[in-house]
């Protein structure tokens, strides 16, 4: 169901105010004058209308008015203020759960900058639809949370807040999130223009009397649930010693006071049975806020009352539940028509304690101000400014300048000149770089296989037990590979050569062991791949190459030819022959680094 069919009184937006939402300030009351403070359950309208003095608000008209079936409250609301010739100028809109959703979200351990953002994105992961914006405020549930939690509370939760030990670990909190779509807000935000008024709070009903009781210290025990009792609703705030913990709203079955207080006292152990934070066996202490008559309790006191209990309902309930009835009570305005009477009702607590809370700016939840992450400084600001300061010290230094320009001029190319030489060295310098990193890559691909292909050999069984068909090699990376095909006379002779290679530290894999019946002499063949590691460039011994006896480089047969005399000189007796290096110290590079032999026999 849409929100337009469950308030049809709502109307929509003009289409040039739609269009132009500036206009809006224009047509908007004062902010001076009367407040407005309203709310309504399903039978009737709550309002109370207050006047700003130097020493606080006073009441200055008040009362509950009936509301017919799926009559529009802030109609009704409006014929009242008409025809009691009440002019207002703002009104601070109390809303029952049933018409402002709220969800209790828990935010991992952050910082109070952060705790804003974080709420708003449980609640768009939640409810929220990405096609529709939404706005979003909340009230920290302190009591849920651990009181090991040192996290500054927000500017509005600050003053409710217990003093917390500075210093000790963050933990996840918990918080009560209200939203409701930025169309919906706009929509009331219409309406309430529509009664010639302006909307300036709109919060939860269920957290504006907290603030109020808090101060005057109604919460002694600790686990308290205060209880307040609408027309076939009832709202339980519970209280972890003065700290807010949770939340609860149901409907009420029955108005007779004996049903009503079964229900709540199951509600209740319902909901402490639910709640981790509460020890197995603790029953909370139970507080009814009543309104009776004004001189019936003390102000800011929680006393039972005796003989009074007929003057208000809710007092038989207190009777019931053994409850503390507390009321929060508001001075009246002097000019009041409504007169105070010994039998006539006080104003709504719940909407005097809005008033107050609003008029001091401590509301908890306020969706037309909510609370939102601080904007983070604008970096063009300063980089404004800085070029602001550049261009002044431009013009300031640019007479100075002009005398230099020549000499600039000439030291630019000596410089350009300059450059030219050290970029002309910079290329060679690459160049050889490259020949170099070519000559590296082509060391680091070499691979002595002459020595590797001995350290096989010297590992294969003799001849006749053993004939190698086929084996080829190639690099890898940095590691080298050669895949053979072998024949042998026993298969047993699988298992020996494997064993006889690992020893030798390299790392074999045979595969397709097959028996060839048309060979008797070796009647089994298999393949195999034989990998080790190549060692890398910087780890090798340095390659000593020798040049063997009696050969002379041309270049030296000519000059010994030109320097020679007609008579030859003796040869030597002997030659020294240099001490020539094993095979496994040389390497000859090769242009394929995959080398194949076939049909070689061990």
């Amino acid at each position: 169901m849409s929100f337009r069919q469950t308030h049809p009184w709502i109307m929509p937006v003009p289409t040039f105010l739609s269009r132009l939402p500036f206009l809006h300030s224009f047509a908007a009351p004062s902010k001076r004058g009367p407040i407005v403070v309203a709310s309504w359950d399903q039978v009737n309208v709550y309002f109370l209308v207050v006047r700003e003095r130097k020493d606080g608000l006073a009441a200055v008209a008040w009362g509950t008015l009936a509301r017919e079936a799926e009559q529009p409250a802030l109609a009704v609301l409006q014929q009242q203020l008409t025809a009691s010739k009440i002019t207002a100028s703002r009104l601070v809109l109390l809303l029952p759960r049933t018409d402002l959703e709220m969800t209790t979200v828990e935010i991992p351990p952050a910082d109070a900058s952060e705790v804003a953002a974080l709420i708003r994105a449980e609640v768009e992961q939640l409810i929220g639809d990405g096609d529709h914006e939404l706005v979003v405020d909340y009230r920290l549930l302190d009591g849920a949370t651990s009181p090991m939690v040192a996290v500054a509370e927000t500017a509005s939760d600050a003053s409710e807040a217990d003093e917390k030990q500075v210093g000790e670990p963050k933990r996840s909190q918990t918080a009560a999130a209200f939203s409701l779509e930025q169309s919906q807000l706009n929509a009331w935000t219409d309406s309430v223009a529509q009664t010639g008024l302006q909307l300036a709070a709109f919060t939860s009903r269920q957290t504006a009397p907290l603030y109020q009781l808090r101060q005057q210290r109604v919460f002694r025990s600790s686990l308290s649930v205060l209880i307040v009792v609408y027309e076939g609703e009832v709202e339980l705030s519970f209280l972890r010693g003065s700290r807010l913990a949770s939340l609860r709203t149901f409907r009420a079955s029955s108005h007779d006071a004996g049903a009503l207080t079964d229900q709540i006292q199951l509600e209740v152990q319902r909901s402490i049975s639910l709640m981790d934070f509460v020890a197995p066996g603790e029953m909370p202490e139970m507080l009814v806020l009543v309104r009776g008559p004004r001189d019936a309790l003390p102000e800011g006191t929680g006393q039972r009352l005796g003989s009074d209990s007929d003057t208000d309902p809710l007092l038989t309930l207190c009777d019931s539940l053994n409850a503390r009835p507390v009321t929060l009570g508001i001075p009246v305005d002097a000019s009041s028509e409504q007169t105070p009477d010994d039998d006539a009702l006080a104003p709504d607590p719940v909407l005097a304690a809005a008033a107050s809370v609003f008029q001091e700016h401590h509301l908890a939840v306020d969706l037309v101000h909510p609370k939102v992450p601080p904007v983070p400084p604008n970096p063009m600001r300063r980089w404004m400014a800085i070029a602001t300061l550049a261009v002044v010290s431009l013009g300031i230094g640019a007479y100075t300048l002009l005398s230099d320009v020549q000499a600039l001029k000439t030291l630019v190319d000596d410089k350009k000149q300059e450059l030219v030489e050290a970029d002309r060295v910079a290329a060679k310098m690459q160049e050889k770089a490259d020949e170099t990193r070519l000559v590296q890559q082509w060391l680091g691909d070499q691979v002595d296989w002459l020595a590797q292909l001995q350290r096989l050999s010297s590992r294969f069984p003799e001849g006749q037990l053993a004939n190698v068909r086929r084996l080829s090699a190639a690099a890898d990376g940095s590691t080298g590979v050669i895949d053979i095909s072998v024949q042998v006379n026993d298969p047993n002779r699988v298992a020996e050569l494997e064993n006889a290679l690992r020893d030798a530290k390299f790392s074999i894999t045979s595969k397709r062991v097959s028996e060839q019946t048309n060979n008797e002499e070796y009647p089994w063949q298999f393949e195999a791949r034989i990998a080790f590691p190549i060692t890398p460039v910087d780890e090798r011994e340095e390659e000593i190459f020798t040049q063997p006896a009696g050969i002379i480089p041309p270049q030296e047969v000519e000059s010994s030819a030109e320097s020679a005399s007609p008579v030859a000189s003796p040869l030597p007796e002997q030659s020294a022959v240099p001490e020539q290096t094993d095979a496994s110290e040389q390497s000859t590079p090769a242009d394929d680094p995959k080398t194949d032999l076939s049909e070689v026999s061990s």
